[in-house]
């Protein structure tokens, strides 16, 4: 019998996670992703606007180089 996952955002751990329950479609069914923001990559994504910034924690700012 096959087990189900879902997993709760797509970051850096949560896309890694994805990939590895994804690839073993053996032993789970198809994996479910859930990501509160409009894109993937968590705190790698810089958002300008102030309106998103309030519903987004990202450690990422203009200028990071």
């Amino acid at each position: 019998s096959k087990q189900s996952v879902c997993i709760i955002g797509a970051g850096a751990a949560g896309l890694c996670a994805l990939r590895h329950f994804a690839c073993d479609s053996l032993n789970f069914e198809p994996v479910v992703c859930y990501e509160q923001a409009n894109c993937l990559g968590g705190t790698w994504n810089y958002v300008e606007t102030e309106e998103a910034q309030s519903c987004v924690h990202s450690s990422m700012y203009r200028d990071l180089k």
